[in-house]
């Protein structure tokens, strides 16, 4: 069995976060209402007890949420081993609380166990972020800037090359094949040769930890990542998530 696990949530009126294990699944603003599903898979890491958080807070631009805000999830599992959503249950279903004015978000956490096939290395053996003795953001910001350097010289492989073990491991969690996990990343290169530019760091970036402390990004004001793409000719743009750790016994950010 290939077990497929996916997150359907509602979100009502707010900017929400969804979190599995304490690394975002999607954040998102709803000026009105959203309903939708994603797999989670490539954050869970092994077999056993997961964490869900979700939180809510005021639309972008508002200070206070909307009195009628509230998220509601729960986790399904599918079975995918023949190719098909073989729907096997699903786990207990959650609403946020009503907004109160004196707190100035909702949110809920809950847990579930899961049992998959896989064991993927990923942030387990970073360091503990808040804990360095270094300006982390100083580092991450020229990390970020090495990137998009990378992708505006046209500098593909080494892009690839650091952006590979994520892609491993996302293939790895959601049962891709070869083929299938390569045109994955062939298509964000693809985007990259037609037209899109990786943007300057705006101003006002600020760091997200993740994953217990293990994990950082660079986020914009409006709580996505900074590293975007954009094509003046279309007038589209891509985020690009993106999260770093430092493995143990090592002094440079690594993409995971």
């Amino acid at each position: 069995m290939k077990p497929y696990y996916e997150i359907d949530f509602s979100a009502v009126m707010c900017s929400f976060q969804i979190k599995i294990n304490d690394v975002e699944l999607i954040s998102m603003s709803i000026d009105g209402q959203t309903r939708s599903d994603f797999p989670v898979n490539h954050l869970i890491l092994e077999s056993g007890k997961q964490t869900i958080e979700v939180k809510g807070f005021p639309m972008s631009g508002q200070t206070q949420l909307h009195e009628e805000a509230y998220i509601r999830y729960r986790v399904n599992v599918y079975d995918v081993s023949s190719g098909d959503y073989t729907f096997i249950k699903q786990f207990d279903e959650y609403f946020t609380l009503k907004p109160d004015k004196k707190i100035p978000f909702v949110g809920h956490k809950s847990t579930f166990e899961a049992d998959v096939p896989y064991k993927l290395e990923a942030w387990q053996k970073g360091k503990d972020l808040k804990d360095v003795k270094f300006d982390v953001k100083e580092k991450l910001i020229n990390k970020y800037k090495q990137m998009i350097k990378l992708i505006n010289r046209g500098n593909y492989d080494t892009f690839i090359k650091q952006y590979q073990k994520r892609e491993n491991n996302n293939a790895t969690a959601m049962y891709l094949s070869n083929a299938q996990a390569e045109a994955r990343m062939a298509g964000v290169v693809s985007d990259m040769k037609n037209g899109f530019k990786a943007q300057d760091l705006p101003a006002d970036v600020f760091l997200e930890y993740s994953a217990y402390g293990k994990l950082v990004s660079l986020r914009s004001s409006d709580l996505m990542s900074a590293l975007r793409l954009e094509n003046t000719e279309t007038d589209e743009e891509l985020v690009l998530p993106i999260t770093f750790y430092l493995p143990e016994g090592k002094d440079e950010f690594e993409i995971i």
